[in-house]
């Protein structure tokens, strides 16, 4: 040992070799800093739905215009209250409503009679997907809208192309050449996009993901979760085992703008290939700050959290300052000092970070999708319409160079015409 410690010491080299491997093993065994802590996306979505009550409190009024519970007709009216229903949709009155049945070339959809009450909600929607084929294929999909009116049977899952508004689209069936199926595709309409099913809406895709457990989940059911904040924050997840929270995270976006009148639907359609699609529950809830104001972005959960720091700091010194002065029996008043607990610092930090951290995924999901980190999708159609400006002058000039080139041509070729005929004369 003696004589391994004298080589070291008489060797530069091996004593930085050491240093390195001392401070590699020390940050290896210290806990990691929890000032990078944050959120996942499922996390912040529970506190959005007020599930962790410890961090912050929002307040929730439940949407019963939106609402969809067993069983599902009205005892008066032998209709599905609050509810438009069109297409081949099967009502199984305490089970489910299907909007497919296993069977080639159906379609359903379904829309709430009322537009959403809310800027900011959260939704959470249980379905199921199944099928008995025997060669594992089967079509087309299930999709949840939120569009600025209710529409009728169409061609894009059961509703009319062209659409304005949020499409939630879960495609069971790959059309193009992209992508690993079943997929989740989200697509912003502006009431003039077409949706294209041949590359399954590739061109006009806002954000998406993979979907492997949508299809005859073991549980029987698959719960999907979607949060809404007026400034344009919206997050979905999807629940496939049927395990109590136990979210999976799909898209989480920063920048997404709804119509101001929102109706929400779902819809469904077969092909060829076909499968059962089953409604059967849904909730709606609107987000509430404490003062009775929507929920307006995820900023205002950091000052949510700091006004709520500091009123229990402030509540804390009051108990305490009540207990001493019993005991000691004066009447003198504490000053209290305005000072945050730990944890909601702890929590407020990795709220930002999860929010900065959101944002990098969104403009890295751009970046890989339309080759600019900015490409919202009003960009996107503004650079759309320019490129398609640039390319209309482009070909312009190449017709008038072409046109010029040969109208210069045909002068040449007649002065030479002339000058061969006077010559012959």
């Amino acid at each position: 040992m003696a004589r391994f410690l004298a080589t070291i010491r008489g060797s530069r080299p091996l004593q930085l070799i050491s240093v390195l491997v001392i401070l590699i093993v020390t940050y290896l065994l210290l806990p990691a800093s929890s000032d990078d802590e944050s959120y996942t996306p499922e996390q912040l979505n529970s506190i959005l739905q007020n599930k962790d009550k410890t961090v912050v409190s929002i307040k929730k009024v439940e949407l019963t215009a939106q609402d969809l519970s067993q069983p599902y007709l009205d005892a008066s009216s032998f209709k599905v209250k609050n509810w438009d229903l069109a297409g081949n949709t099967l009502i199984k009155n305490k089970d489910y409503i299907r909007l497919t049945s296993d069977r080639a070339h159906q379609v359903g959809n379904m829309f709430a009679k009322m537009p959403i009450q809310a800027e900011s909600f959260e939704m959470e929607l249980t379905f199921h997907i199944h099928s008995r084929s025997s060669h594992g294929l089967i079509g087309d999909g299930f999709a949840v809208w939120l569009l600025d009116r209710k529409s009728d049977i169409g061609d894009v899952f059961g509703v009319q192309n062209n659409f304005n508004g949020l499409g939630v689209m879960l495609d069971t069936y790959k059309n193009g050449k992209r992508g690993h199926f079943p997929f989740v595709n989200l697509m912003l309409g502006d009431g003039r996009t077409r949706y294209n099913k041949g590359t399954d809406g590739y061109e006009t895709r806002l954000a998406g993901c993979t979907a492997k457990g949508l299809v005859n989940p073991s549980s029987k059911e698959t719960k999907m979760r979607l949060v809404y904040i007026k400034n344009g924050y919206l997050s979905v997840d999807f629940n496939y085992n049927g395990k109590h929270e136990e979210w999976t995270n799909c898209v989480t976006l920063t920048d997404v703008v709804l119509p101001r009148i929102k109706y929400l639907g779902f819809s469904a359609e077969t092909g060829q290939l076909s499968e059962n699609v089953d409604v059967i529950e849904n909730k709606m809830y609107a987000l509430y700050k404490p003062n009775g104001e929507f929920v307006g972005s995820i900023e205002e959960l950091h000052k949510l959290i700091d006004e709520q720091a500091e009123f229990e700091n402030d509540l804390k010194e009051v108990i305490e300052d009540k207990q001493k002065r019993r005991e000691t029996g004066t009447q003198r008043n504490r000053v209290f000092k305005k000072t945050r607990s730990t944890g909601k610092r702890k929590s407020l930090q990795r709220l930002r970070n999860s929010e900065k951290r959101i944002k990098e995924r969104e403009r890295k999901l751009r970046l890989e999708l339309y080759g600019d980190e900015n490409a919202t999708f009003p960009r996107r159609v503004l650079s759309t319409v320019l490129t398609t400006i640039k390319f209309l002058i482009y070909a312009i000039i190449t017709i008038l160079l072409v046109w010029f080139a040969f109208i210069v041509y045909r002068v040449q070729r007649q002065r030479r015409k002339s000058k061969t005929t006077g010559l012959l004369d």
